[in-house]
């Protein structure tokens, strides 16, 4: 009986680390679309990093929500100007979203293989690097 409630112990705190693990430092998402090939395959898995959610460099990929979760590669940093319909933007540095409360809140043009979106610094769930390998 004493054993049956070790197990059960040491089975609940084991269930309990790995939620909190997956809930606040890393998750696995598989991916659903080719849109991103040849970098990430469909079907393939990706394991994202949520303590790196700033200090991105052009190419990285990174998983974002905003009413779903997305993978995308960052093309454009803050402060750099891309065009669109012929006319020039500056991504800003900041964002006046008044959706957080974060003291610098940037924005980055990022890749999702069928367009581009902007997606604000709030939005990144982390880092993410492919299972898969090659």
């Amino acid at each position: 009986m004493r054993d049956v409630l070790k197990f059960t112990v040491v089975l609940v705190a084991a269930v309990i680390v790995m939620l909190l693990v997956r809930t606040y430092a890393f998750s696995i998402y598989r991916v659903t679309s080719a849109d991103l090939e040849p970098r990430v395959m469909r079907n393939s898995r990706v394991m994202v990093n949520k303590f790196r959610r700033s200090t991105f460099q052009r190419g990285d990929l990174i998983v974002f929500r905003t009413d779903s979760s997305y993978i995308g590669v960052i093309e454009q940093l803050p402060g750099d100007t891309v065009m669109i319909s012929n006319e020039e933007y500056v991504l800003p540095n900041n964002c006046s979203c008044h959706d957080c409360d974060c003291a610098e809140n940037n924005c980055y043009l990022v890749n999702q293989g069928r367009g581009m979106t902007v997606v604000r610094q709030h939005e990144i769930v982390g880092s993410a690097f492919s299972l898969n390998v090659k």
